[in-house]
């Protein structure tokens, strides 16, 4: 059963320039008759209270998706995106936000319920998920108290990933079991598609 976390808005991270794939709109890929957007959306929609989109608007306009836009000139980095999400006045006034990215379509359906027990419990500034040992930074849940650290990262060290802040704030880390699918499964490339296609026949 998906519980839903009402403190938590969704963030999908879709504003990078899908170099790897070819294309300008990675998003829009189509995996097993939906786009990646849309497995995305069904996945973390429902474990949230509110969810948002950091893209493109043109790409988005179709979609019923609130939108938050970089706020700053050219791609810095994936840390760009939080950052513009927590500045931004768009957001709930929920406590924490749960960071995803647009190509990872096998999401967990309890995953944003894990972290958030992590979270709360340790007090922390950030929950990461960490499966087969490694740190999946795009796949974590972060307190909206962090701004003032992101922005100092980002801005003023001129830092755009995420791997500065895990170390200098309290992160805890959930280790996802292994399943015989990974649930952190990312699409970068078209070779990365055809192999997502095959892992779901």
């Amino acid at each position: 059963m998906v519980q839903v976390m009402n403190d938590v808005d969704g963030l999908i991270l879709a504003a990078g320039r899908s170099k790897r794939m070819g294309c300008g709109d990675k998003l829009k890929s189509i995996l097993d008759d939906k786009s990646l957007l849309e497995h995305v959306i069904d996945r973390l929609g429902p474990q949230v209270g509110e969810l948002f989109i950091n893209a493109n608007p043109e790409l988005c306009r179709e979609q019923s998706l609130t939108v938050i836009a970089d706020h700053m000139e050219g791609f810095q980095g994936p840390l760009t995106g939080l950052w513009s999400a927590l500045k931004s006045d768009q957001l709930s006034d929920a406590s924490y936000l749960m960071m995803v990215p647009c190509d990872g379509p096998f999401i967990p359906k309890n995953l944003v319920a894990e972290l958030y027990q992590l979270m709360v419990e340790s007090d922390a500034d950030i929950a990461c998920v960490r499966y087969q040992s490694f740190a999946q930074p795009t796949f974590s849940l972060w307190n909206k108290r962090v701004l003032p650290a992101v922005e100092e990262t980002l801005l003023v060290k001129k830092m755009g990933g995420f791997k500065p802040l895990l170390t200098e704030l309290n992160t805890v880390y959930l280790d996802w079991p292994e399943q015989p699918l990974n649930p952190f499964f990312n699409i970068n490339t078209p070779e990365d598609l055809a192999e997502a296609e095959l892992l779901l026949a």
